[in-house]
């Protein structure tokens, strides 16, 4: 729903709300009014200011959009996943979790979201990404990706995340990874980088959390797995459209880099049998 992915200026409620929604959207679009405020932990009042707040006349019209929503998604009949039934059970739920989280991923980064995104990372003059445990494997990801698609990309070291943020300065953009639980390093140099007029972008876990507060763009990851942590399968496709968009935006340019970078490391490779 573009009007749920586009909505700006809401209130922590609110974005529970919307978080709530985009989680679950096969579901929304079956809740009632009480229901749904039960499932964002928020008031029957706050869900139809947040309707509103979305340019619907109350919460009957939002319903009637999830609803119409729902029902072209069954009709398109798509599956992102068909699993044979001799699957491993494990490794079917693992899958299954994963293409659900992939699926929220898609509706909470639109196409107008994802184009912001790229063009704040190519009018930026250089370009830091930092995160602790699991956000530091994403910040790495990306800068290898961003580099790969000619945007030089440097992966913060954990150790000194201030530091780093403070040989930015505005022009310069600070790539900030904040997953549940939340690094306080990480918002440290994400409020030091704010106070400087530095850009920020974040990707986290829901449009609530903490970092999208200080962050000029926020990217929602959703990443529910079976070991309590978060897993990469959506950010890892989102990571890769976001280089996809760049390198596209510029495809002879990098063709020639690809060409190019094949021919400086060739003499490294192992030949074929």
């Amino acid at each position: 729903m573009a009007r749920l992915q586009d909505a700006r200026g809401l209130s922590s409620s609110q974005r529970r709300i919307a978080d709530c929604i985009l989680a679950r959207m096969g579901d929304a679009a079956f809740w009632g009014v009480e229901e749904m405020a039960e499932h964002s932990q928020s008031s029957v009042a706050t869900v139809v200011r947040f309707a509103q707040k979305l340019g619907y006349s109350g919460f009957l019209e939002l319903r009637q959009a999830l609803v119409a929503q729902a029902r072209k998604r069954d009709k398109s009949g798509e599956r992102l996943f068909q699993a044979p039934e001799e699957a491993a059970a494990t490794l079917l739920e693992v899958a299954r979790r994963d293409v659900a989280n992939i699926e929220q991923m898609v509706h909470g980064v639109n196409e107008a979201l994802l184009q912001e995104v790229v063009r704040s990372l190519k009018s930026a003059r250089h370009r830091v990404a930092v995160g602790r445990g699991v956000s530091a494997i994403m910040a790495g990801q990306l800068a290898y990706l961003l580099t790969q698609a000619g945007l030089p990309t440097v992966e913060g070291s954990p150790a000194d995340f201030a530091a780093q943020a403070s040989n930015l300065d505005a022009g310069d953009l600070l790539i900030a990874f904040s997953f549940h639980p939340y690094s306080t390093e990480t918002l440290d140099a994400a409020a030091y980088a704010r106070k400087k007029g530095i850009r920020i972008l974040a990707f986290t876990d829901k449009l609530g959390a903490p970092i999208a507060r200080l962050a000029d763009a926020t990217l929602p990851v959703a990443g529910e797995n079976l070991l309590y942590s978060h897993s990469l399968a959506a950010f890892s496709v989102l990571s890769h459209g976001i280089a996809t968009a760049l390198a596209a935006s510029e495809r002879e340019e990098a063709i020639r880099r690809v060409r190019e970078a094949d021919r400086v490391a060739k003499p490294q490779f192992v030949k074929d049998a």
